[in-house]
């Protein structure tokens, strides 16, 4: 486990170490749906949402998932792709967030904002779709692309609303759906070689400094909060 990996686990579940009558605890199933990216889910039991403290109305709330990616697009390339180019791999998210709700005996509802940081788990191009984007952009029918990268911590804003229901005075059930925009840079160096049918090879070298991992999308929450009374 890297040094970074550890900082962001520690800060994901040091807040289970607080004293239960003063927080909130939960779990959850998380799943992201990315914008031109694969449909994630979470490495089943790691994920806990819910994680907060009230002062009646306003409050704020934490947690951590560890999410199994598939694909995500990158940005700041000068060729674009309606394919994910990076994946698969994992990822472990941690938001911050404040928090502003109605609470009932029965059900209450918050609104959530905040932001996020984001750490990706050794991840890889997809060369398949990386290759099949450097031919189209430009106007080869083959592309070879031999890149090397480096991977950075991410952040971003996230923001949506939150459903409990009250199943009794130990613990509710969610429902989470929020919007969430970052990205992490991931500058890539190497070449790539390619042509057209009958024409000569060509080698161009690669340099995107400014390129990174975007992730854009919705994520959905269902979980249990048990509640410190």
């Amino acid at each position: 486990m890297t040094k970074k990996l550890l900082q962001i686990s520690l800060l994901a579940f040091a807040l289970l170490a607080i004293k239960p009558d003063v927080f909130a605890q939960g779990v959850s199933m998380s799943f992201i749906i990315p914008k031109n990216g694969y449909f994630s889910a979470p490495v089943s039991p790691l994920s806990v949402r819910g994680l907060g403290y009230k002062w009646g109305a306003v409050g704020f709330a934490t947690g951590g998932s560890l999410y199994n990616m598939p694909g995500l697009p990158l940005s700041d390339l000068p060729f674009e792709s309606d394919k994910p180019l990076v994946g698969p791999f994992w990822s472990v998210l941690v938001p911050l967030q404040l928090t502003l709700g109605i609470e009932g005996d029965f059900m209450s509802f918050q609104v959530l904002g905040g932001g996020f940081g984001m750490w990706h788990l050794s991840p890889r191009l997809n060369y398949g779709n990386m290759d099949r984007a450097i031919a189209n952009y430009e106007g080869w029918d083959v592309a070879n692309a031999d890149l090397d990268f480096k991977n950075k911590l991410g952040y971003g804003w996230m923001a949506g609303v939150e459903m409990r229901f009250h199943v009794n005075r130990q613990y509710s059930l969610t429902m989470e759906v929020e919007y969430l925009s970052g990205s992490s840079a991931l500058p890539i160096r190497g070449e790539y070689t390619g042509g057209s049918t009958g024409g000569t090879l060509e080698t161009k070298n690669v340099d995107y400094q400014n390129s990174g991992i975007l992730l854009e999308g919705l994520e959905i929450s269902l979980g249990v909060v048990f509640h410190g009374r």
